[in-house]
């Protein structure tokens, strides 16, 4: 049994090794990027149909077993399922099975505006309207379009919202009557894209009294 294990942690340490050394053409892209969670170290790999980025963990986090030292500082190489959505089609072999080399997404910073309105129903009752819009990277970017976007309510109302930006970048949410006298406020989570978080800019919460 022990053999076993020796035989396992030294062939994953060989992969390892035979992997930085195979792809000693590393090199640097100046794309705007900012996957959240994940690094860009310059890694590439061909996984026989195209050149693909791959993921690192953030620096000072060493949970792969797959890793690599670059300019003094040891990265763990992300580790996915067979088949994840992520997958950059490069396999290895550890002690825990199959794994695939998880590739890195290039994604703009999804920079976040928020307008709120509000709309006398009845006497003193309100709702509040909370428009979102998203673009690339600054506020006069592109609208990012087909981006879940994750939001919440508090306040004078509370609830945990989701929605899908539409061509213009944009998405909204209207609040159920709410008697006046208090301040409602929408914050922004978290914005996705399949299982790719972007990070986030701009104004994440806005508040507006009724």
């Amino acid at each position: 049994m022990t053999r076993t294990k020796s035989y396992k942690r030294i062939r994953v340490l060989l992969i390892s090794v035979l992997f930085a050394v195979s792809f000693l053409s590393i090199f640097y892209t100046q794309e705007i990027s900012a996957e959240k969670g994940f690094q860009d170290i310059g890694l590439r790999v061909y996984n026989g149909a195209n050149i693909v980025a791959l993921a690192a963990e953030p620096e000072g986090t060493l949970t792969s077993p797959l890793r690599i030292a670059k300019n003094g500082v040891i990265y763990g190489i992300v580790l996915v399922e067979p088949g994840d959505p992520n997958d950059s089609g490069v396999r290895i072999q550890t002690s825990s099975g199959i794994k695939g080399l998880r590739k890195y997404v290039f994604l703009p910073t999804a920079y976040v505006s928020i307008g709120m309105s509000k709309r006398r129903v009845f006497q003193t009752w309100y709702t509040v309207t909370a428009m979102v819009t998203v673009t690339e990277n600054t506020a006069s970017g592109p609208p990012i379009s087909g981006v879940t976007v994750q939001g919440r309510w508090s306040g004078g109302y509370n609830a945990n919202v989701s929605g899908t930006t539409n061509a213009n970048g944009q998405v909204s949410w209207t609040t159920p009557g709410i008697r006046s006298g208090s301040t409602v406020s929408f914050t922004v989570n978290k914005i996705t894209i399949g299982n790719n978080e972007y990070n986030l800019a701009g104004v994440l919460n806005r508040s507006i009294g009724i």
